[in-house]
């Protein structure tokens, strides 16, 4: 087996490159947002903080974000497109998660589906987009 057949050509100008990138650059806002403003993050996330004692869950979310921001840049700097839509893609359960727990906790639906219903649809379209075969014109396009 040719493990070249599976390779997907993937510049770094590519809009799917550049969609990756802004997300990569909304986990390390989100995960550093956690850190350094834990009182407007948790709010924004739909579960305020009544005192900084309960920032815990906070610093866990902000640490995992940060994760999968620099995974994730890792994956585009090294030009794994197949990689990041995967990614991507698996990824998409922690936005629905989210959703699920802050309506369990008293948030709205309407803002449970805009803030983490959102991130699930653009990591869904997103990982799609990277996961789909450039067509042959393109890829002989010099």
């Amino acid at each position: 087996m040719n493990a070249k057949s599976n390779e997907m050509p993937w510049k770094l100008t590519s809009p799917t490159a550049a969609f990756t990138l802004i997300l990569v650059a909304f986990m390390l806002f989100l995960g550093l947002r956690a850190h350094l403003d834990p009182f407007g993050a948790a709010k924004a996330f739909g579960l305020p903080l009544v005192s900084p004692e309960d920032a815990g869950w906070l610093h866990t979310k902000g640490g995992r974000d940060l994760a999968i921001g620099l995974a994730l840049l890792a994956l585009v700097v090294t030009r794994q497109r197949l990689a990041s839509g995967l990614f991507v893609l698996a990824s998409v359960l922690m936005p629905v998660t989210d959703a699920l727990t802050v309506v369990s906790h008293g948030a709205s639906l309407g803002f449970a589906l805009s803030v983490h219903g959102s991130a699930a649809v653009y990591g869904v379209a997103l990982g799609a987009a990277l996961l789909k075969r450039p067509s042959k014109a393109k890829q002989s396009a010099p």
